[in-house]
């Protein structure tokens, strides 16, 4: 049904769902929820099941269909080309609104949205709409882009002038039957089941202005929320971190499992927006953190729109080559939670149950799918659009081309002959430093005791690496490493939170200084964290073909490293 960027390239099939039942059951609620808003204002809501070409040919002829575009998805863009062809047959036409799904309407941003002017990297995105420094305040520029305030939805809606008979109506019975809307749309009954009898947060704008309310509610004082302690940040873009006092930015949240504003689910559909959420945090002490999220979102929205059809390539936008797995039991068992590697099962068994995973959580579990076994991204890019309660197109497609690397262009060119294993030997101590980490911040795994239950038993010391334990350790707690509990996927993992020359769990304030004393420092776009000599950045520009002065510019917008987490 959609077009192809390539005419002769195959269809891609990873035995995945576009929608999972239990996110079917949640547009469900929201659409129910905007049927009796509908109502209330005097005006019903017609539910179709069907194509929208073909359920909106029965309009009579100069007809106006009204919709809010979705840029962000070259599917939805897909259907409005389709529609527009087949409401133009009969005289009738397509009205494709901006509306608010973005924070920024595009007559307000600086720049066309076309490639060759768009922002490249999140930084000049900040700077470019006219935030001084998105990285560390919510200062902005007298000219900065404006944001537009939330409109509020009228109180009576102009009646219907002319009834039409639209193919695939599901009537008031039914769209209020979640069995018979959910098997309407070919879920089995045990699909239905498994979603129905889950506790998931509730859809529609009331329920989503509720939680944020709730959640406003708690950010006065510490508002509960973590402050920096003991944790670490060594993989996670936190600009110069948390520091001392209060954090407005949150970091201290990208290191939990637990998540922050949990609003994304309701900002995936439109049942709240950026831009009300944008208002109503201004004078919440934590503003400064609500703003760099929704900017991250908006970054996203951009780059789907920036890259169109090569946002879902295997070689990304940046034609990166190398090589890749597509299918084996190492895959599938990724998919289940069962890789033996504790913290990624923990996430794997919680994004399945729950339909929703920390930001950590889906950046570790992806590095691992893509590095560690070396599997085409995505694989797990389907996964997780099939699963995700929250699933955006935008958000979950630009997640994964850059933990996959393929996004722009790289330093590291593989060449034909390469292999997999040389893949993963790679970035083997990637994997080790990221899950190094979450030991770090979670020593007792009381995360992955949660969600793992054959590891309940195990003591702290062995929960996050249980291939460590002696025999003696695992008949002692009932737990068997290739028997009751996978062999890990990846053997011999080093997984350490202390210091140590030369391998995982090195502190920061080691990286940025070793033995021959040469400064090295962390670029802002960087957001591996990674620290390098100037010598290197010179490098860096030469091997993209650029001047010596180029890469002294680089150098001097680098961060000086000072013993803090940078990204």
């Amino acid at each position: 049904l959609f077009e192809k960027s390539i005419s002769k390239r195959r269809d891609i099939d990873f035995g995945n769902r576009k929608c999972s039942a239990q996110r079917a059951h949640f547009y469900l609620q929201c659409v129910r929820s905007l049927s009796k808003q509908l109502q209330a204002r005097g005006v019903d809501l017609k539910v179709c099941h069907g194509l929208p070409e073909e359920i909106f040919a029965a309009l009579p002829s100069e007809s106006s269909v009204f919709c809010q575009q979705e840029a962000v998805s070259v599917e939805c863009t897909d259907v409005e080309k389709m529609l527009e062809n087949v409401l133009s047959g009969n005289g009738s036409s397509l009205v494709c609104e901006w509306g608010a799904m973005s924070l920024y309407h595009r007559d307000d941003l600086p720049f066309y949205l076309e490639e060759q002017y768009m922002p490249k990297s999140y930084t000049e995105l900040g700077g470019a709409v006219g935030w001084k420094d998105i990285w560390c305040t919510p200062d902005r520029e007298k000219w900065a882009s404006r944001v537009r305030d939330p409109v509020a939805a009228p109180s009576v809606l102009p009646a219907r002038s002319v009834e039409v008979d639209f193919p695939g109506l599901i009537s008031e019975e039914e769209l209020d039957d979640d069995e018979k809307s959910l098997a309407r749309l070919g879920y089995s009954p045990e699909e239905i089941a498994d979603a129905l009898a889950r506790e998931d947060p509730q859809g529609g704008e009331a329920n989503a202005r509720r939680t944020f309310e709730v959640w406003l509610s708690k950010q006065e004082g510490d508002g509960g929320n973590p402050q920096h302690g003991d944790a670490v940040f060594w993989d996670l873009p936190v600009g110069n971190g948390p520091g001392q006092g209060h954090d407005a930015l949150q970091w201290a949240n990208l290191a939990r499992p637990d998540g922050w504003l949990r609003m994304s689910q309701y900002l995936a559909v439109g049942c709240i927006s950026a831009r009300e959420i944008y208002a109503r945090s201004l004078a919440c002490p934590n503003f400064n953190g609500v703003v760099h999220r929704l900017m991250w979102r908006e970054w996203h929205r951009l780059c789907a729109i920036r890259f169109g059809r090569r946002f879902f390539w295997l070689q990304g936008p940046g034609w990166v080559q190398r090589p890749w797995v597509w299918r084996g039991p190492e895959v599938e068992a990724w998919k289940e939670g069962k890789t033996g590697i504790p913290y990624v099962d923990a996430c794997m068994r919680e994004l399945r149950q729950t339909g929703w995973l920390a930001y950590k959580g889906r950046k570790t579990t992806a590095f691992f799918l893509v590095f560690g076994l070396g599997a085409d991204w995505r694989i797990g890019a389907y996964l997780f659009e099939e699963l995700l309660l929250d699933y955006d197109c935008a958000m979950n497609y630009g997640n994964w081309i850059v933990v996959a690397a393929v996004e722009k262009p790289k330093r590291r060119d593989w060449h034909k002959d390469d292999k997999v294993e040389d893949i993963i030997v790679a970035y083997r101590q990637d994997i080790e430093v990221k899950l190094s980490a979450e030991m770090a911040n979670d020593p007792s795994g009381e995360y992955i005791k949660r969600w793992v239950p054959e590891l309940r038993s195990v003591d702290a010391a062995f929960v996050h690496k249980p291939w460590a334990m002696s025999e003696e350790d695992m008949e002692k707690c009932g737990c068997v490493v290739g028997k009751t509990y996978p062999a890990p996927l990846m053997s011999n993992l080093t997984l350490s939170t202390e210091v140590r020359e030369g391998g995982v769990g090195r502190s920061m304030e080691r990286l940025m200084m070793e033995d021959d004393g040469e400064e090295r420092r962390v670029h802002p776009e960087d957001f591996k964290g990674q620290v390098y000599t100037k010598k290197e950045f010179l490098e860096y520009g030469a091997s993209l073909g650029k001047s010596e002065s180029w890469g002294e510019e680089l150098w001097a917008g680098a961060a000086v490293a000072e013993g803090k987490a940078a990204a």
